[in-house]
């Protein structure tokens, strides 16, 4: 989809955003609690808050998907990391490019801040996505643990 635009998001996006942010957790089976989608969408204003989001805009002017991504330091580098936090593109959207321009994006953010790596990680059972990723990343063998109480 060539006639689709990456920008950052504006609060006047948040209908449109919620939107697709309900589609995301529907698809990775989860619910959240309203104020944390609160939460969420206001840090992407708090210019002290190091988490930032960008929307894919088809032509029309509609919301066909977002990426968000935090900043955080490493004991391993002297630049920030950039986590790709969460990417998600309308199913209606899917194929046509949308996910790959939205993780360039990320990137070119990378790219700009002099970040010394962009990563993410997905599901095991994601594989139309893995399928994306095998092509614009690689996979760096590690395995995620968290704290089971999380």
């Amino acid at each position: 989809m060539s006639d689709v635009k990456i920008r950052p998001i504006k609060e006047s996006d948040k209908e449109s955003w919620l939107k697709l942010w309900e589609g995301y957790l529907v698809f990775y089976e989860s619910t959240l609690d309203d104020k944390v989608t609160e939460t969420t969408f206001s840090r992407f204003f708090d210019e002290s808050e190091p988490v930032y989001a960008a929307v894919a805009e088809a032509a029309d002017g509609k919301l066909i998907g977002f990426v968000t991504w935090v900043t955080h330091r490493s004991t391993w580098a002297i630049t920030d990391y950039i986590y790709l936090h969460d990417l998600f593109v309308a199913p209606e959207t899917r194929l046509n490019g949308v996910g790959r321009k939205l993780i360039e994006h990320v990137y070119g953010v990378g790219k700009e801040t002099d970040a010394s790596r962009v990563y993410w990680h997905t599901q095991v059972h994601n594989h139309r996505a893995q399928l994306l990723y095998t092509k614009v990343g690689m996979r760096d063998g590690f395995v995620v643990y968290r704290w089971p109480e999380s």
